[in-house]
């Protein structure tokens, strides 16, 4: 019979074993969540003294008091003047505070234009580009001249970056017909050239004033159908996430909209989306203060995998080369590989390969993928591994 010593020995060895084994698979199945709250607000005409509020400096001292009160984490504005005389978004940042930053790209410089803009939280947005969409329908469809504004963001995350595009929009007004057909035909053309462009391949968030419902229309001779029924039909790739907001001044459905592109159907919180009334009523007399429209939000939530923590058997896999465009290569020469699998920065599966790879090296093709960010699972005997890399 062996010496009791070095039995304790032997079973002290296997309990640290064991422990490492449970602390990595638990480490690497842990999720964190980090939610972004967006919000899309018409601030009617501010800073323009000919129409909207009279009292400018009241209104976006107002703007200011509901942005803090929602506490979103990017706010996209409408009717935003930006004239020489008096920057709006630089003020509206200015007194947001320092964690705050802004951009707008005008189609008018002066502070009675309809401008697009955003406002956003430094700490969990940054703003790569902005232009305007001057190819995605024609001036006269989009009001004359007011073309969407696409602002190409990061969603930033203690280790990754979600790349979501908004697109914020302020379509043609009133309910006659011929504003009708300038509405729908402009919402045709955007979504064509959202699937002309790499954007088709990305999150994308249309956002804004629609000046007109999700299901049915403003329009009483235009038989009931939405000039954006293009998007709402298509399902596979687009989801209305307002469609079924009442407006609660006016009885009827909101014309303030977001709708979400597939890649970021998972990422939709379920029933986040919501009607900021609790933070317009902190403002005294709202409506004819601050706006006739009300804010409306919709959270996205991120799951990003808890840091890994480099245990000296795992450090064997490598993955390389890291940027790859067309193939990865996958190294162990201490550990069975059991399984190879891809996935997208949303948490969708890529590619899989799960039969055992006895071989220590192993290629993996990806020519099919998009350029972006990816992650690759490795599970061995001992546990799982996961290695970011690039795909130019």
């Amino acid at each position: 019979m062996p010496p009791k010593i070095n039995t304790m020995k032997k079973l002290n060895k296997l309990t640290i074993v064991l422990a490492v084994m449970v602390l990595t698979i638990t480490a690497i199945n842990a999720q964190t969540y980090v939610d972004y709250k967006i919000t899309t607000w018409n601030v009617e005409w501010l800073s323009c003294l000919n129409y909207g509020p009279k009292d400018r400096e009241r209104q976006i001292n107002n703007v200011v008091a509901v942005i803090k009160e929602m506490n979103s984490d990017i706010v996209a504005l409408q009717e935003v003047g930006t004239g020489n005389a008096y920057k709006t978004i630089d003020t509206l940042v200015k007194r947001l505070g320092n964690e705050w930053d802004g951009h707008i790209v005008p189609w008018d410089n002066n502070n009675c234009s309809q401008n697009q803009g955003i406002v956003y939280k430094k700490s969990k947005i940054q703003l790569i580009s902005s232009l305007l969409i001057t190819n995605g329908g024609s001036a006269y469809n989009w009001s004359s001249g007011r073309y969407p504004v696409l602002y190409d963001v990061d969603l930033t995350t203690e280790k990754n970056r979600i790349p979501v595009a908004f697109i914020n929009i302020h379509a043609k007004a009133y309910s006659d017909e011929q504003s009708y057909m300038r509405r729908r035909d402009a919402s045709i053309a955007l979504d064509n050239y959202l699937k002309s462009t790499v954007l088709y391949n990305q999150g994308v968030v249309i956002i804004g004033d629609y000046n007109d419902y999700l299901i049915g229309t403003t329009c009483s001779s235009c038989g009931g159908i939405s000039p954006y029924k293009n998007f709402i039909d298509d399902g596979a790739h687009y989801k209305g996430l307002t469609a079924e907001l009442i407006d609660p001044y006016y009885h009827n459905s909101t014309i303030d909209n977001i709708i979400i592109s597939y890649k970021l159907f998972n990422n939709y919180l379920n029933n986040s989306v919501f009607i900021e009334l609790p933070a317009t009523q902190i403002i005294p007399n709202y409506r004819n203060t601050t706006s006739d429209h009300y804010p409306i939000s919709v959270t996205l939530r991120i799951n990003e995998e808890v840091s890994i923590t480099d245990l000296p058997a795992l450090n064997d896999i490598k993955v390389y080369p890291n940027p790859a465009s067309y193939e990865l290569q996958v190294t162990s020469y201490e550990l069975q590989v059991n399984s190879i699998e891809i996935f997208d920065i949303y948490g969708r599966k890529q590619s899989s390969h799960h039969h055992i790879i006895t071989s220590s090296h192993h290629t993996i093709d990806i020519s099919h993928l998009q350029p972006g960010f990816y992650f690759v699972k490795i599970k061995t005997d001992f546990g799982e591994v996961v290695k970011k890399v690039v795909k130019q």
